[in-house]
This record gives structure tokens, C-alpha cells and sequence, in this order.
């Protein structure tokens, strides 16, 4: 006759695997909420404690802001600048009527995604999976915009003329140029509105917020190392406005 008490073990063993199971099915299922609970509260905390910028001596120079959306951000510089000639690089958004006055916003990010998207609300979720999986190229987005003093959405900037070279020079550094060293314009954008073919891949540890702290970072001004989100680009110039 059949042992009652193997049967109890054989019944318990069966239970205590299938519980194992459980609890290992339960740990993987939880792997990527704790990974983008980690990655959100890393951007915190690199925000909350930024790399410092240096002194700058920027009473004469001209204003520069950083103009920031609920996900994106942009360095935004004057159309006419005598350390560089942004006609001759970007034609396409510096006519010849184009108000002196007149200043340009610069961003990188995913070309796709900046063709497919011209505001938020056209947003798809499979553009933006693309492009956070860094499947197409990159872009300089670079539209002129009238002087955004009074843009509620837009910091100033306080930077010297050494540190607008250094932001001048990773625009340019930021270009994929053709064999003749131009600028490689790619289709889209509206009004006065262009993408450059870029260097680099997007991704979820290169957004387009991480290009602009890396730019205030060649410039001497606060920036968070590791900043994949609008508020990791504001966050640290908190103390560095100008007034």
C-alpha cells in the first residue's frame, strides 16, 4: 500500500517549488519598475547636487537662455554673434530679413522623432520607444525665435564671452557635416524651423537634456553629470540666474 507519508512530502515539495516559482516570476516581473525607480531617483539626486559652474564675468556680454518644455530644453543664443557666422552655417533659418534682434534656439535630439512630432500632442508612443532605443539618426533642431526676455518658460543665462566660445563650439561639434564641411540640412521643420544631421545615438542615458548640461558644462556653468530629463537642466541653474 501506498506510504500516506510520502504522499504529505511529495505534496509539500510540490507546493514549496511552485511557491519558488512564484517568488522568482515575482522578482523578474518587479526588475523593470525598480530600474526606472533607480534611473528617476539617480536624475534627482544628480539634480539636486550638480557640479558647480565657475565665475563668470559676463556684464558686457550679450544675454543667452536656456528656454526648457515639460520634456525638453534648448540653448537659445543671438542670430548675430561676432564669434561666429550662423548665417553662413544655418541658412535655412537666418534669411536676410531675419530681425537683428532675432535670437536662435538650438537642440539635439532624435531626427525622427523632431520630423514626427512638431508639438507635444503629436506625440507617438512608437516614436518615442524608436527613438529611445536609438534607431535613427540624430539632428540639430535650430529654429529662430524672437528675444525671450519676457518668456516665463526661459532662463538667463549669465556667461562670458569664454564660455559662449565653448557653447558655440559644441553646437558645431555636435554637426555631422558633409564632405565639404557643410552642414547637412535634413527635411522638415516650419517656418524658420531646421534639423542638421548630427553625431551620436539617442538613447535613455543620451537625451537631448543631457547634450545641454553637457554644453553648460563646457560653458563653466552648474549642471547635473547625468541629466535625462528637463528638470535636470533647470534644477541646477536655480542659483545661477541672473537677476
Amino acid at each position: 500500500m501506498p506510504d500516506p507519508a510520502s504522499g504529505v512530502v511529495a505534496g509539500t515539495m510540490g507546493r514549496t517549488r511552485l511557491s519558488q516559482s512564484l517568488r522568482l516570476l515575482s522578482a523578474i516581473a518587479a526588475l523593470p519598475f525598480l530600474a526606472l525607480l533607480g534611473f528617476l531617483l539617480a536624475a534627482i539626486g544628480f539634480a539636486l547636487l550638480p557640479a558647480p559652474g565657475r565665475a563668470q564675468q559676463a556684464d558686457s556680454e550679450p544675454p543667452l537662455y536656456l528656454c526648457a518644455s515639460l520634456a525638453h530644453t534648448d540653448i537659445v543664443m543671438p542670430s548675430r554673434d561676432a564669434l561666429v557666422d550662423w548665417a553662413g552655417l544655418f541658412p535655412a533659418v537666418t534669411p536676410a530679413d531675419l530681425p537683428s534682434e532675432a535670437y536662435l534656439a538650438f537642440g539635439w535630439g532624435d531626427l525622427v522623432f523632431f520630423q514626427d512630432t512638431p508639438t507635444w500632442a503629436d506625440t507617438r508612443i512608437s516614436t518615442a520607444l524608436a527613438a529611445l532605443a536609438g534607431r535613427h539618426d540624430t539632428a540639430l533642431r535650430v529654429v529662430a525665435v524672437n528675444p525671450p526676455v519676457a518668456n516665463p518658460d526661459c532662463l538667463p543665462l549669465a556667461v562670458d564671452r569664454e564660455g559662449r566660445q565653448a557653447l558655440i563650439a559644441h553646437i558645431r561639434a555636435s554637426l555631422q557635416p558633409d564632405t565639404a564641411g557643410k552642414a547637412q540640412q535634413r527635411p522638415g521643420g516650419t517656418g524658420l524651423e531646421a534639423f542638421y544631421l548630427a553625431r551620436g545615438r539617442y538613447g535613455p542615458f543620451n537625451t537631448c537634456n543631457q547634450w545641454v548640461a553637457e554644453a553648460l558644462a563646457a560653458a563653466g556653468l552648474p549642471h547635473a553629470r547625468f541629466a535625462p530629463f528637463s528638470f535636470s537642466v533647470t534644477w541646477p541653474l536655480g542659483e545661477g540666474r541672473t537677476s
